[in-house]
């Protein structure tokens, strides 16, 4: 398996307008041995870029290489653990504004496009109503389990 590295791909930094969002999930070595590789688009339908840097997680969009989510681990008793991730709040670059919704998007996003695992969309708790095209917008083709380098 391929490590994603950030020269593999446009991309800008995480912008100024930014919050932070405090998140508490813990992922095993095996699972975090394919996080750390990232995500290279290889068609239009994948929406995202993601690299591994100094136990930070960065998700760009892979059209515009704009930073969405700049995750970081730490290393405790049971692997890593996600404890927090800046997340853009410029509005030029990113309507979402609903911090809860953004952290349930991170690990959707992590179990959909990194993991590949069947996930819910976060769409519960009326954050957001479930809409075909904005989850196709916002994931690509690995909402219908599609993923790059696989043979579906």
């Amino acid at each position: 398996m391929k490590t994603v590295k950030a020269s593999d791909w446009k991309r800008s930094p995480m912008s100024e307008l930014h919050t932070t969002v405090r998140l508490d999930r813990a992922f095993p070595d095996d699972d975090m041995a394919i996080i750390r590789s990232g995500l290279c688009p290889e068609q239009m339908e994948d929406k995202w870029f993601v690299y591994w840097d100094k136990d930070v997680l960065y998700f760009h969009r892979s059209w515009t290489g704009v930073c969405i989510y700049a995750v970081r681990f730490h290393v405790d008793s049971h692997g890593y653990r996600m404890i927090e991730s800046e997340v853009n709040r410029d509005p030029d670059q990113y309507s979402q504004t609903n911090d809860e919704f953004d952290a349930r998007l991170i690990s959707y996003l992590i179990d959909v496009l990194l993991l590949q695992h069947e996930a819910s969309y976060p769409d519960e708790d009326d954050f957001v109503p479930r809409d075909p095209l904005a989850m196709w917008s916002l994931v690509g083709r690995a909402s219908v389990n599609e993923h790059p380098g696989s043979s579906n």
